[in-house]
C-alpha cells in the first residue's frame, strides 16, 4: 500500500484502481518504492486489463511504473467435460443441494397417449384415453439425461460458490489499506476523502458478497439446522477503533475464505459432520456480515 512519501498521483492511481471496480476480478500487488510503483498482475478480465493499463499510462512519462502480468492457460471446455468422480461426493451426495438443483419434476418424457372415439350401445358418442407403453429404452435415456444435468447444475453451483467466496475475500481484504490511506495525515484532504469513499464503497460491496454466498452456500445444509444457525447468529462487540475492525474483517474474512473453499474441496473427499449438523460456516457468515456492518456505521459516523 502507499505510504506518507509516495507520490499523490501514484497515490491517486491506487485508489482509481479500486474505485473503478477492478480490483474485483484482477488479482494485483502494488509495491510503492520512491517515486515509482510496481504492479503485479493476474488477469482473466481483458478489459479490466485494458482499464489498468489506462490508469497507469499518464505516470509513465514522470514515474517509474513497471507491470508484469501473468494469465491463466485456458481450459477450453474442461469443466463442462468434469466426470462425477470428480466432484467430490459431499457435494455430490449432498441430499439437500440434490434436491435444490435437482431437474423439473416431470423430466422424463410425457406419456404417450391416444384417443379412443365409439359408439356406445345407446348411439352416444364416447371417449376415452388410452396410455401406451413406452418405447424400449426411454427411462434409461431420461436418467442418462437427469444426471448430466444434476452434474451440470453442481459444477455450476460450485462455480458460482467458489466465484461468491474469491469476491468476499478480495473486498475484506481490501478494506485495512483504504482505511488506513483515509486516515494517513501526510494525504491531502482530496486523497483523504476519496480513500474513505472508497473503502466505504468495498464495506458495503462486502456485504452484498457475504450474502450472496450465505444464500448459495444455504442450499447444501439441512434445513433444520440451516434454520438453527440463523437463530445463533452472533453480533460482535462494537469497537470504535476503524482500523482494529477493518484488520479483524481482513483476518475473519481470510480465515473463513479458507473453511469455504476445503467445504467445496475436502481433503478426504467428505466434508466434516460438525459443518452439517452445526453449521458454524453460516454462523460466520452472519457474524462477518454484522461485523462489516457494524464497520459502515463507524466509518459514516467518523465522516459527520
Amino acid at each position: 500500500m502507499p505510504n506518507r512519501d509516495t507520490p499523490p498521483e501514484l497515490v491517486e492511481a491506487w485508489l482509481d484502481f479500486h474505485r473503478k471496480g477492478l480490483c474485483r476480478n484482477l488479482d494485483a500487488v502494488f509495491a510503492f518504492d520512491g517515486n515509482g510503483m510496481e504492479i503485479w498482475c493476474r488477469s482473466e478480465e481483458n478489459r479490466d486489463y485494458r482499464k489498468l493499463q489506462k490508469i497507469i499510462k499518464p505516470l509513465l512519462n514522470s514515474h517509474s511504473v513497471e507491470l508484469y502480468t501473468t494469465r491463466p492457460p485456458k481450459k477450453a471446455g474442461e469443466d463442462d467435460a468434469l466426470p462425477w468422480t470428480a466432484i467430490p461426493p459431499s457435494l455430490a451426495e449432498n441430499r439437500e443441494l440434490r434436491s435444490y438443483l435437482r431437474p423439473f419434476a416431470g423430466f422424463t418424457d410425457p406419456p404417450r397417449v391416444r384417443v379412443v372415439t365409439y359408439i356406445d350401445e345407446e348411439g352416444q358418442t364416447q371417449t376415452y384415453t388410452q396410455v401406451l407403453p413406452s418405447p424400449p429404452g426411454a427411462a434409461a435415456a431420461n436418467a442418462i439425461a437427469a444426471d448430466r444435468v444434476m452434474r451440470s447444475r453442481l459444477i455450476n453451483w460450485v462455480k458460482l460458490v467458489t466465484e461468491n467466496n474469491r469476491i468476499m475475500r478480495q473486498y475484506a481484504e481490501d478494506i485495512p489499506e483504504l482505511i488506513h490511506a483515509a486516515l494517513e495525515p501526510a494525504f491531502s484532504t482530496i486523497l483523504q476523502r476519496l480513500a474513505m469513499g472508497i473503502c466505504r464503497k468495498h464495506a458495503k460491496d462486502l456485504v452484498k458478497s457475504i450474502q450472496d454466498l450465505n444464500k448459495n452456500l444455504l442450499r447444501a445444509f439441512p434445513k433444520p439446522a440451516a434454520k438453527a444457525a440463523k437463530n445463533k447468529k452472533e453480533t460482535p462487540k462494537a469497537s470504535p477503533a476503524v482500523i482494529e475492525m477493518a484488520n479483524k474483517i481482513a483476518a475473519d474474512a481470510r480465515a473463513l475464505s479458507g473453511r469455504i473453499y476445503r467445504f467445496i474441496y475436502p481433503s478426504q473427499h467428505t466434508v466434516d459432520l460438525d459443518e452439517l449438523q452445526n453449521p458454524g460456516l453460516l454462523v460466520s457468515l452472519d457474524a462477518l456480515d454484522a461485523e462489516t456492518r457494524a464497520f459502515e456505521q463507524a466509518l459514516a459516523r467518523w465522516e459527520r
